[in-house]
């Protein structure tokens, strides 16, 4: 399918590829016979990020044989509040588990070599998938664990509990960073215009 969609975009007029993504939390679960891994949950309590680096790669390999070159993935959100539900994705309540985690970046877009400058985007090559770390910042601080709400905390608190994760995730190169849909003491984090 994806294939199928890059080559009509090659061969439209002007000839832009395609960019192409898809929600990789837990594998490339929407692929018959793909490799299901343990959700974010489950993984941060192995406290593993080797685990995880190569159950990264893994999901690469897998979600490149499809034609697909960009997986969102991982979330990094830090989970302060059980009652969300989306808890699932986060590694940990802890900022230092979720931090170790980030290893889930070279895992998916490959280690940046020893001479690249830290802090830019960066793609091993084929067998790689650019990554995309979410949802920035503080969902999984929102009030009373809804979804798309409100996360109520200083400035300190936000950097030092759901920031650390993007300072590391930035440092490894991840490709991009997924925006969020909740708020930061009543403003809004992100906004779409028409």
């Amino acid at each position: 399918m994806v294939n199928e969609f890059q080559k009509g975009s090659l061969s439209s007029r002007l000839g832009i590829p395609m960019i192409y993504g898809i929600d990789v939390v837990h594998g490339h679960n929407n692929v018959y016979k793909a490799t299901i891994f343990p959700h974010n949950v489950g993984l941060g309590v192995t406290r593993d990020p080797e685990l995880v680096k190569k159950i990264g790669a893994a999901t690469a390999l897998e979600v490149r044989a499809t034609g697909i070159q960009y997986a969102f993935a991982p979330c990094i959100a830090v989970c302060r509040d059980l009652r969300w539900g989306r808890c699932y994705d986060s590694y940990s309540e802890d900022p230092k588990i979720v931090r170790m985690m980030t290893e889930m970046i070279p895992g998916l877009q490959g280690d940046v070599p020893a001479n690249a400058k830290k802090g830019f985007p960066f793609v091993a090559g084929k067998d790689k998938v650019a990554a995309c770390a979410k949802h920035f910042v503080g969902d999984g601080g929102m009030q009373n664990g809804i979804n798309e709400n409100n996360t109520i905390i200083d400035r300190k608190g936000l950097m030092s509990i759901h920031m650390l994760g993007y300072f590391d995730a930035i440092a490894k190169g991840v490709s991009t960073v997924m925006v969020s849909y909740s708020r930061w003491n009543g403003n809004k984090m992100h906004i779409c215009q028409p």
